[in-house]
């Protein structure tokens, strides 16, 4: 469902291309979002909650692909996305499993030699997401990178940044939760999982390695690579700096780190987003809805629907009194009407 918007964007490019802004629109919100998730994703604790951010952050570069007319870059990324992150979760699920539903990184540490398949299979998709030289993600995140240098100066560094950040992130997430020292019980005696789940992990860690030069020879054949682009070196050189300089960076702060070393509650917070749309929005929702239950429950229901119902049972029952089933009774009241009748007539005669 979250890669439905990216590939709706690339199916609908041509008819992007007759706005003058929409491409610019849809770059920005992707560079931002790209960013934005990552920074969140710096901070949280939840390995679910991590690789969440981490799609979400992907997801960003693929919409700012579209926005900058690379929408062959978006579907690239997307496919090649699709191998790794596949990876990652199942991989974290068995993490999970094999800590007994435990989901918190600082409450796993020293995994990598008790799970090893998990770990080695996390571990290439954690290089293919942080865009390690060779591996799928390398190739098609630096062809999005590559696109916005052109159109968009600013979000070619965005780009660049994200990238960095996420080579962090991912880092600090190996590091925490597969080295250092166990810090729980459960993770002093984890289970590896069973082969049903450590194949399909396999699969998709050979698919993480070779994805992307499926997708090359399929650029090469379509002529995407005729004109080479001198700036294609330098941003090769640049995406693998981001990814040693973020790595790097995680293993200076997190190689031996019990507790978060870097807290920033902003980031841990997720910007506070959720307290914010509490306050605002979901207050605002909240009267609104109030509002209309009591038009519904008092006019729509109460008046227009009961009301009616109401009056039409009264009429019924005083109805009824008159259908008594006696000759004798219609009788009489039909000559009351006829002398009401006559009375009026004569009224109404007599005024004239």
């Amino acid at each position: 469902m979250v890669a439905a918007g990216v590939y709706m964007l690339a199916r609908i490019f041509p008819v992007l291309l007759l706005s003058a802004h929409a491409l610019d629109v849809i770059a920005y919100i992707g560079g931002f979002t790209a960013l934005f998730a990552a920074l969140i994703a710096t901070q949280q604790n939840d390995i679910k909650r991590i690789l969440a951010y981490s799609t979400l952050s992907q997801l960003g570069y693929m919409v700012m692909a579209v926005g900058v007319a690379a929408p062959h870059a978006a579907m690239f990324h997307l496919t090649t996305h699709a191998f790794f992150k596949a990876l990652l979760f199942l991989g974290a699920g068995s993490v999970i499993h094999a800590l007994h539903e435990e989901q918190d990184i600082w409450k796993m540490g020293g995994l990598w030699n008790k799970i090893p398949v998990t770990f080695w299979t996390f571990l290439i998709g954690t290089l293919a997401l942080t865009g390690c030289p060779g591996l799928s993600g390398f190739f098609s995140k630096d062809e999005i990178i590559l696109a916005t240098f052109a159109q968009h100066r600013g979000l070619y560094v965005v780009g660049l940044a994200t990238a960095f950040l996420t080579a962090f992130y991912m880092g600090r997430l190996i590091l925490v939760a597969f080295f250092n020292k166990p810090r729980t019980e459960k993770a002093e005696h984890p289970h590896e999982s069973p082969k049903v789940m450590t194949l399909p992990l396999i699969a998709l860690a050979v698919l993480s390695v070779i994805g992307a030069y499926i997708g090359i020879l399929q650029y090469i054949e379509n002529g995407h690579e005729a004109e080479p682009n001198p700036m294609h070196l330098t941003t090769m050189v640049l995406s693998a700096g981001a990814f040693l300089l973020g790595g790097i960076l995680a293993i200076w702060r997190y190689k031996s780190a019990d507790t978060e070393p870097l807290p920033i509650s902003l980031l841990a917070n997720k910007f506070y987003i959720d307290e914010i749309y509490e306050k605002g929005p979901i207050k605002f929702q909240q009267a609104i809805a109030r509002i209309l239950a009591w038009i519904d429950n008092w006019i729509l229901s109460g008046f227009c629907v009961r009301g009616s119902a109401f009056v039409a049972n009264v009429s019924g029952e005083v109805l009824r009194l008159f259908q008594t089933g006696s000759l004798q009774a219609y009788a009489i009241l039909f000559s009351f009407g006829t002398l009401l009748i006559i009375y009026f007539t004569l009224f109404h005669s007599l005024l004239r």
